[in-house]
């Protein structure tokens, strides 16, 4: 159940992986930030931390779901992908939760900025 947490984050920059060009646009508000099924920080900031936690633990599904396809077809794990799995080794679940919340509350303007946008550059792109 501990190494399980460590392929949750992954999955959350999936959709970072469908779009790489998703973690390097500004932080104005852009169409993908309007799609209903993309969590922002007002969907986040909303939320209690049982639901931020269930999201992550989603994300975390879909991240071990792409790495067992990959594995079963003799693919590469995407970047984005090993990248996460790369940060949970030294980033726990709560902290995830709290990093994220913290980047909102320091950056209130910000708060239409897609979830995984906050955690590729400032989680994943900040590891060692």
């Amino acid at each position: 159940m501990t190494m399980l947490w460590k392929y949750w984050l992954a999955a959350a920059c999936i959709a970072a992986a469908a779009t790489p060009a998703l973690a390097q646009q500004s932080n104005a508000l852009r169409p993908e930030a309007t799609n209903p099924l993309v969590v922002t920080g007002n969907d986040w900031m909303n939320s209690a931390a049982s639901e931020r936690m269930a999201f992550l633990k989603g994300v975390a599904n879909m991240i071990m779901a792409e790495g067992a396809y990959a594995k079963g077809t003799n693919q590469k794990i995407p970047p984005v992908s090993e990248g996460i799995m790369k940060a949970t080794e030294t980033v726990k679940p709560g902290e995830f939760e709290a990093r994220i919340t913290s980047w909102y509350e320091a950056n209130p303007s910000r708060l239409s900025t897609p979830v995984m946008i906050v955690v590729w550059r400032n989680i994943v792109k900040k590891q060692p």
